[in-house]
């Protein structure tokens, strides 16, 4: 019997495996590693060379602006412009009225023919009587030295005695007992002096009196009475106010002393200004400059008649011409100034505009802050 194997001869055919593909990685680290590398590179390049080849400053737009103020507290009546209106020089602003209640006093004497005297005679005539209440605290004042000096000197005089002795017996050294008659002779000299003071402020006092600013207008009477408020308004051309009842002057104007545009109105209609207060800012269309704040190191790197490039808080890039330096060091302003840090001097520089156009845009930009660049060698 045969036995049977189908595996005599080895196969002809062989299997041939395939290499297997390997798959490449990306290194990541290395990636951001060469990125961080080159952005790091590049900000420090950028940061040498706008450090050692540029110059910077900080620095403020201003155009210049008239505070108006008036020297007396005055009722404002009527606004002739508004906020934003462009104003020539002699354009009506306001119009305005003093109180009279408050800045004059008013006394009448009435007469049988109906005519009667009213004193005119202005507050500010008090001065009289200030002047005279201070003359005569200051006599008071003296008074009360005087008496004080008279106490020490009766003092002075019960130790002379006892000093003298003690200082025969060689208890006490003579330079004590020199010193108390020292301090009677000077206290004596001394009320000498403030007694002479009291003498001429007395006679001074004597010379003091109020204005005689007496003015006479004749009036009818209706029904038996004459009404004081309306006879100082026919004396002074006033009004009597409808709404607060004050007695108020003629209506005076204000006429604007510049060209410029109205910025700012402070005080409204029928208020107050008070002379402390301002009542409105015109702001000036030309000249508008930049107040530019250097670093002391960076002195030697510019000149008048420089052209420095102008960046403003909206990215608007402008140039302008530095004209003039100020004599001394300025401190930094306080938006400049970093609170922790000690107070820094700079050196102050006005910069204006090259042309109009660059004025007009540099308008827009008051009191904001803005950078400053150029160029160091050139």
């Amino acid at each position: 019997m045969k036995s049977i194997n189908f595996q005599r001869n080895k196969s002809l055919i062989r299997v041939v495996n395939e290499p297997t593909k390997k798959v490449k990685k990306r290194n990541w680290d290395k990636l951001i590693y060469s990125v961080l590398l080159i952005t790091l590179l590049c900000f420090l390049s950028f940061y040498l060379i706008n450090k050692g080849f540029f110059v910077h400053a900080q620095g403020q737009v201003l155009i210049d602006e008239t505070h108006i103020r008036l020297t007396d507290d005055v009722r404002l009546l009527e606004y002739k412009t508004k906020e934003g209106d462009e104003v020539c020089a002699g354009d009506t602003l306001f119009a305005y009225a003093f109180d009279l209640d408050n800045n004059h006093s008013a006394t009448t004497s009435f007469g049988t023919d109906g005519s009667f005297s009213l004193n005119a005679s202005g507050g500010e005539d008090m001065w009289w009587y200030k002047e005279s209440y201070n003359l005569k605290k200051k006599i008071s004042l003296n008074n009360i030295d005087i008496e004080k000096d008279n106490i020490l000197i009766k003092s002075y005089q019960k130790e002379i005695k006892r000093l003298t002795n003690e200082v025969i017996l060689d208890v006490l050294p003579k330079t004590r007992l020199e010193y108390a008659q020292n301090e009677i002779l000077r206290l004596n000299t001394e009320n000498e002096k403030l007694a002479a003071e009291n003498r001429e402020l007395n006679s001074l006092l004597g010379t003091l009196h109020p204005f005689n600013n007496k003015a006479k207008v004749s009036v009818n009477k209706v029904g038996g009475k004459i009404d004081s408020k309306a006879a100082y308004s026919i004396l002074k051309g006033a009004t009597l106010s409808n709404f607060s009842g004050e007695i108020l002057s003629e209506r005076k104007f204000f006429r604007t002393p510049i060209d410029g545009i109205v910025t700012k109105i402070n005080t409204h209609q029928y208020e107050t200004a008070l002379k402390s207060e301002e009542i409105m800012t015109i702001h000036k269309r030309f000249p508008t400059s930049v107040k530019a704040f250097f670093e002391q190191e960076d002195l030697r790197y510019f000149k008048e008649g420089d052209v420095f490039t102008i960046t403003f808080p909206d990215g608007t890039v402008s140039q302008g011409v530095l004209k003039r330096f100020f004599i001394a060091t300025y401190h930094m302003p306080e938006e400049f100034q970093k609170k922790y840090e000690s107070t820094t001097r700079a050196i102050a520089a006005d910069i204006y505009p090259i042309n109009a156009e660059d004025a007009d845009k540099w308008r827009s930009f008051h009191k904001m802050s803005v950078e400053i660049t150029k160029f160091k060698y050139n």
